[in-house]
């Protein structure tokens, strides 16, 4: 049964100067913050309820009494914000790798320079856009698959969860995170925070006190908040252990633990490709040959500058051409997938299309570098990535009934506007924190599998082996009955076994508030979801804005002290406006 819907009148949905400035600023902030986050934990929840929120409480406080903005106008705003956060997991998932191999393996690969790279990427996200619109017909009109990002989006939304208020509760929750993250980073970061009397056992286990972990345990949920620290319960505490009472040394079990994490997250994606997709690869593409005439002409052309822009950035023209091919597959199976399972593993659809151009130009004995390996890899993960959101905002505007003309005009410019973005921002982190990158307080775990990818592992058969595995794994889940499948998430687990406890500790926990509030106080459950998202919200940009003024020249001690201040202002503002209407 559909849900039900409004109809949306001509000026409720139309798009106003006032509602792009602010989903275009959110977006930007949300680039920023969910760079930091994703590289930081090597996850990212969907940003959609944290936009909901924050474009209501944006589009309230800059509208008079009298013109409150409409639940339309929010929904469209909030659409073209959370763009900004997908944008940045396909740049953050990948990108990074290219200095992995550099620091890590000796290699000198020079990517292009940062303009360049902005053009390319905000193509990438425009294409997300363009390849969504055919499969709305068949994945929300006609399946009405539940894509529960967006579900929960609208029902926030029916709620009026999103006015003033909201925006003062979320702003105060953000700025408490921010202001603990800058301290934390101050006096106790988590190389600091490194349990040293367990090491003769041979578990290193590091505490890693991060709200924004446990923001996001609570978002994900308990199955895969659980299965990610089973993975590292099974690593951290079964696996290193294991092979230093056999004489090896840290490093090098670490790496070893690493290497089959890997290989279970990349062999689980290929899996659920195989089981998921093939049976109904009929009803993903045939969308996308039946479309208007008007789209017709300008996806091609958008492809075109595409296929230029991978070409002038140092792709070879066959292997911009094949980009883009594998890029029309990857978005339709990005956006089935993420409608029945919110789950997009945007950079496994890079490294798969990746994985195919590279063994292709092998067997015709073509030579293809290893920066235009990377370029396939992160232009196919931004548009799958953006593909998947958009199906969020499609599904969103069809429960409130918004026209979603409107959505498709804001998400391609936001996709534009964060993509060219994209870059700077990237740059900014890795100047700010370069002595954190690629370790235990900044893992960038996806970005290291890109690079492992592309590249080769240190212990190839042990990559194997977790493919295999997982693999296996998930082809038989996919079989199971439905109230069996995915009771645990294999994914999820995989990344738990590279990333250790310190991670999942933090998660877990926030899992485990949700299930306390879902069992017992269901009525605080979006109380929970403000929290998490402000939470979230805070950390983020506070870590984005203390790399920035680092790498303006500023001293990280100074620089935090600023940061504290502001942030210490912002909230106890924000607490007054809540108090105020209170007592009036």
């Amino acid at each position: 049964m559909r849900n039900q819907t409004t109809r949306p009148s001509a000026s409720s949905s139309r798009l106003t100067l006032k509602v792009i400035l602010v989903s275009v600023g959110l977006s930007l902030f949300l680039l920023a913050s969910s760079s930091y986050i994703a590289l930081k934990i090597g996850a990212l929840p969907w940003p959609i309820v944290f936009s909901v929120i924050m474009s209501g409480g944006l589009l309230t406080l800059f509208s008079s009494r009298r013109n409150r903005p409409g639940v339309h106008q929010i929904n469209i705003a909030q659409a073209g914000a959370s763009v900004g956060g997908l944008v940045a997991a396909g740049v953050a998932f990948t990108l990074p790798g290219v200095l992995y191999l550099n620091q890590t393996k000796g290699t000198h690969i020079d990517p292009p320079d940062p303009w360049m790279l902005g053009v390319l990427i905000a193509l990438a996200g425009v294409s997300g856009v363009l390849l969504s619109l055919p499969l709305k017909t068949t994945f929300i009109d006609r399946e009405n698959l539940p894509f529960p990002a967006g579900t929960a989006g609208a029902e926030l939304l029916k709620l009026g969860k999103t006015g003033g208020s909201q925006l003062a509760s979320i702003t105060a929750v953000g700025s408490a995170a921010a202001i603990f993250a800058l301290l934390r980073e101050l006096y106790f970061p988590a190389s600091a925070t490194t349990l040293t009397v367990l090491i003769p056992l041979g578990v290193y286990l590091t505490l890693l006190p991060m709200p924004l972990a446990v923001g996001s345990g609570y978002i994900l949920g308990p199955r895969a908040s659980l299965s990610w620290l089973a993975g590292a319960a099974v690593g951290w505490l079964g696996i290193i252990p294991l092979l230093i009472h056999r004489q090896w040394e840290f490093p090098l079990a670490r790496s070893f633990t690493q290497n089959l994490g890997m290989g279970m997250v990349l062999g689980a994606g290929i899996a659920f490709l195989v089981a998921y997709v093939l049976p109904r690869i009929k009803a993903i593409i045939v969308p996308l040959l039946k479309t208007e005439r008007r789209y017709l002409v300008v996806l091609p052309f958008v492809s075109c500058l595409a296929a230029l822009a991978l070409n002038m950035a140092g792709a070879p023209w066959l292997a911009a051409l094949l980009t883009i091919a594998g890029t029309w597959l990857m978005v339709a199976v990005a956006a089935r997938m993420t409608g029945e399972t919110n789950i997009n593993p945007l950079e496994q659809f890079g490294i798969f299309i990746g994985l195919l151009i590279a063994l292709l130009f092998q067997a015709l004995e073509f030579e293809l570098s290893l920066w235009s390996s990377f370029l396939i890899v992160i232009f196919v993960s931004v548009a799958t990535a953006v593909a998947g959101d958009v199906g969020h905002d499609y599904k969103s505007a069809q429960i409130i009934g918004t026209d979603f003309r409107s959505i498709v005009a804001i998400d391609l410019i936001t996709a534009a506007v964060a993509g060219f973005a994209a870059p700077f921002v990237f740059e900014t982190i890795r100047a700010g924190f370069a002595e954190q990158l690629f370790t235990a307080d900044m893992p960038a775990p996806q970005a290291r599998m890109v690079a492992g990818s592309i590249l080769g592992f240190a212990f190839p058969a042990v990559f194997w082996s977790g493919f295999t595995i997982a693999f296996v794994g998930e082809m038989v889940n996919q079989q199971l009955p439905e109230r069996f499948r995915n009771r645990f998430l294999i994914m999820p687990f995989g990344i738990g076994v590279f990333l250790g406890l310190g991670f999942a500790l933090p998660i877990a926990a926030g899992s485990l508030i949700r299930m306390y509030i879902d069992g017992r106080k269901p009525h605080l459950y979006h109380l929970g979801l403000l929290i998490a998202a402000g939470v979230m919200g805070g950390e983020g940009i506070a870590g984005f804005m203390n790399g920035a003024l680092v790498s303006a020249g500023l001293p990280g001690p100074e620089g935090s002290a600023i940061l504290i201040a502001v942030f210490l202002f912002l909230g106890i503002a924000a607490l007054i406006r809540q108090i105020r209407p209170r007592q009036s």
